[in-house]
């Protein structure tokens, strides 16, 4: 009987470039290099809450609080949203932007910083000089070749991400 109360959770680190964008290694906030999988697998669920894909953006941060209420415990005060209510298949207010950073010192790689929305992504290379931005509409655009920073049509939305990072 243990496999009908046995949850499943199946990810891993984040990505890593294999030459997109002319780069090797998972430093920058190119889709290739900040997503991960993961699968959640719980018996418990209804077989119509089972198999779904889910659009909202789950963090690393959100596996804790997890598998905290997963296994009916209390556990203390931690980042990141519990999944479950996704995973039943809920309609709830969720995150629609979370802010990204890779501050690792090393002479060659270049502090990088941004926010990624729904359907949009800025970036600050903040060590760079001058400081280069970009700026991508992953709808239109899903494998960022086109940074839109100097499109004056996108003045607007830079303006509001670059708010967004300052905050």
């Amino acid at each position: 009987g243990a496999a009908d109360n046995t949850i499943i959770v199946y990810t891993g680190d984040n990505g890593f470039y294999l030459s997109e964008h002319g780069l090797a290694g998972k430093w920058f906030m190119h889709e290739e290099s900040i997503r991960i999988p993961l699968v959640i697998y719980d018996p418990r669920l209804p077989r119509t809450a089972r198999g779904k894909r889910r659009s909202e953006m789950a963090l690393n941060i959100d596996i804790a609080p997890t598998l905290i209420s997963m296994a009916g415990l209390k556990g203390p005060p931690v980042e990141g949203r519990d999944l479950t209510p996704l995973l039943r298949g809920e309609s709830i207010p969720w995150r629609r932007e979370w802010f990204y950073e890779e501050l690792f010192n090393y002479a060659w790689i270049p502090k990088t910083e941004g926010i990624r929305t729904d359907n949009r992504k800025y970036t600050r290379y903040i060590n760079t000089k001058p400081v280069f931005e970009e700026l991508f509409d992953l709808a239109a655009d899903p494998l960022e070749e086109r940074n839109l920073v100097k499109e004056s049509s996108q003045s607007g939305t830079l303006d509001e991400l670059k708010q967004r990072w300052r905050v």
